[in-house]
């Protein structure tokens, strides 16, 4: 069965946002979390986004199981049994969780699960101007990496 990632080329990014701001229309997020976050290293641009880990550190350090990982490999976050401890925020070796103060909850992104269950496209992937946003089965996506380092 296929597993789904979302990945980003870094060097095609030209830090337009239009991801984040995508990200946030798809989701109604208000000020605060940004699911997707581009962060200026002048001259570059660094996406910092979930990797959706085989092996999830985030899902790991959850005290109360709240972090599961669905059929297509997806690591999502149920808000109900979510106490605010923080702890999947620094297990994040990518800095991909946030908080929403709002909610007293982890955040993070879904791969727009919804939109998946309807055979759509993340939102963000749909906006990117440089094309550089790519997500689907992580076998096919790590053979593109490996095409791409040569």
């Amino acid at each position: 069965m296929s597993k789904y990632t979302l990945l980003f080329f870094k060097k095609d990014c030209m830090g337009c946002h239009s991801c984040e701001v995508a990200c946030k229309q798809e989701h109604g997020l208000g000020v605060g979390p940004r699911l997707v976050r581009v962060i200026e290293n002048s001259p570059d641009f660094t996406p910092i986004y979930c990797h959706h880990c085989a092996n999830a550190p985030c899902k790991e350090s959850c005290p109360v199981d709240a972090i599961s990982r669905n059929e297509k490999g997806v690591v999502l976050i149920d808000e109900d049994p979510c106490i605010g401890c923080k702890e999947c925020m620094e297990a994040c070796p990518f800095g991909a969780m946030q908080f929403d103060d709002d909610q007293d909850v982890a955040v993070k992104c879904d791969l727009c699960v919804d939109r998946l269950a309807r055979g759509e496209a993340p939102a963000c992937s749909l906006v990117c101007g440089t094309q550089c946003i790519f997500w689907g089965d992580t076998a096919a996506l790590h053979k593109r990496i490996d095409m791409e380092k040569r």
